[in-house]
């Protein structure tokens, strides 16, 4: 059976190369039927913090990378002990000063088979021989990691080519111990868009400063797996699709580019085929951290006016703020408009009219309000043309949008009818210059 580990150290959060070594190991062990191991290698005492443990879980839950073990390494010291013991006795290893060294032939070399990049070779006399031991009693990451490994019936070790350095030291203890080695797969390093090294200015922070940002699980999940894996020319992936379709014969050999605007588009693509119930339960607190619309006043609207409206805005949405920004046009609170715009006193007139049509309508429905707009239109010797943008932005605040009869029906009539009446972009007395019309309904 396959057994894969995700073993991070507790030193700091959880960045997004580690979240995407972490994903490629859960997806191989989802789609094989495998074994998901979460080892926090927290041995460095010095460094090591509970609160760097409680995020990094905590992010893991949010991209929804559940595990089926689940193991802290300070708490194996005596099984450590026990295995490095068993080294001295053999004489695969020694003390000098206090602390437990390992030797290291001095001739020859370790060749190292990954199974991404074939052989890579290094000679013994660089690898010199090696602490496993501390003076104070603790143990180093490359002797522990083998224990923990080999008891843990790791068959696959996935992990980030900066650990392939590591790897030779590593092969010479599972030697020396007599146990069986893993394959290796040592992922290329993720690039900024700028091809350098991946820093805070291209993304590299904590995983859940994207959830911070808007971004939805499902999309960040889409996104690291694009970061290093691919399947012909798609794009988008729901998790499932992950699952079945990932194979370690498809991680790509060279280095991966992290770009902002993907991860964006890929948002975008996600919060489209969303469930609007998630949907609408994600944007509530953040419509209302903006301060305008109440819990209260959310709660009033009712799920069906709000997964109607998130279903017309989403399109246009990047993100969940973006989401945010504009569901509150649903509410009876003022709407920020896309800058200015002077309406005539022709213009004022017939929005007017088209308020007094919308405001008694039962039921209320597009349909219902198309038939009343238009009828009253033509009875003041008007067409849509002549107020759709107007009365999109007295509404909306914005200049294109969602249909405009269905977004209206969105909204509840009072609040359009009070916004047509009272839209401040209506000419003070002699203004007679018209909005620039553009488009109808």
């Amino acid at each position: 059976m396959v057994r894969v580990r995700f073993a991070p150290s507790p030193t700091g959060y959880l960045h997004v190369g580690g979240a995407r070594t972490a994903l490629f190991n859960w997806l191989f062990a989802r789609h094989s039927g495998g074994v998901f191991v979460l080892r926090i290698e927290d041995t460095d005492r010095e460094r090591s913090t509970d609160e760097a443990i409680e995020q990094i879980v905590a992010s893991l839950r949010w991209l929804g990378l559940d595990w089926d073990e689940y193991y802290r390494q300070a708490e194996r010291h005596e099984r450590h002990l026990e295995a490095a013991e068993s080294l001295l006795r053999s004489g695969a290893a020694y003390e000098r000063d206090g602390a437990w060294w390992f030797r290291v032939p001095e001739a020859g070399a370790t060749v190292v088979h990954d199974e991404l990049v074939g052989d890579v070779r290094f000679d013994n006399e660089q690898l010199k021989d090696f602490v496993i031991r501390r003076s104070d009693g603790t143990f180093v990451y490359n002797f522990v990691v083998v224990v923990d490994d080999v008891d843990m019936g790791i068959t696959h070790v996935i992990r980030g080519d900066e650990h392939l350095n590591n790897t030779p030291k590593q092969m010479r203890i599972y030697e020396a111990l007599g146990y069986p080695m893993p394959l290796f797969y040592h992922l290329p390093m993720i690039l900024g868009a700028d091809r350098g090294k991946l820093s805070k200015r291209h993304g590299a922070t904590s995983v859940l400063e994207y959830r911070d940002r808007g971004i939805l699980p499902e999309a960040l999940v889409n996104f690291l797996a694009r970061l290093g894996w691919a399947y012909g020319d798609e794009e988008v992936f729901a998790r499932d699709d992950l699952v079945r379709l990932f194979a370690l014969g498809d991680l790509n050999k060279s280095a991966a580019v992290f770009e902002d605007a993907k991860l964006l588009w890929l948002n975008q693509q996600h919060m489209k085929r969303a469930d609007l119930d998630v949907l609408v339960r994600l944007v509530e607190p953040l419509v209302v951290a903006r301060g305008r619309v109440t819990t209260e006043m959310w709660g009033h609207a009712g799920p069906q006016r709000l997964c109607v409206g998130a279903n017309l805005l989403r399109d246009r949405a990047r993100t969940l703020h973006d989401l945010a920004a504009t569901m509150e046009i649903l509410f009876p609170v003022p709407v920020e408009r896309e800058g200015d715009a002077v309406v005539s006193e022709t213009q004022a007139r017939l929005m007017r009219a088209v308020a007094s049509a919308i405001e008694p309508l039962s039921p209320y429905t597009p349909e219902t309000i198309e038939s009343a707009v238009r009828g009253t239109l033509e009875r003041e010797g008007a067409t849509l043309k002549d107020v759709a943008l107007t009365c999109r932005l007295a509404v909306t605040g914005r200049k294109a949008g969602p249909g405009l009869f269905e977004i209206l029906a969105a909204i509840e009539p009072a609040t359009v009818a009070d916004r047509l009446r009272n839209d401040r972009s209506q000419a003070a007395a002699g203004q007679v210059r018209d909005i620039e019309q553009k488009g109808g309904a």
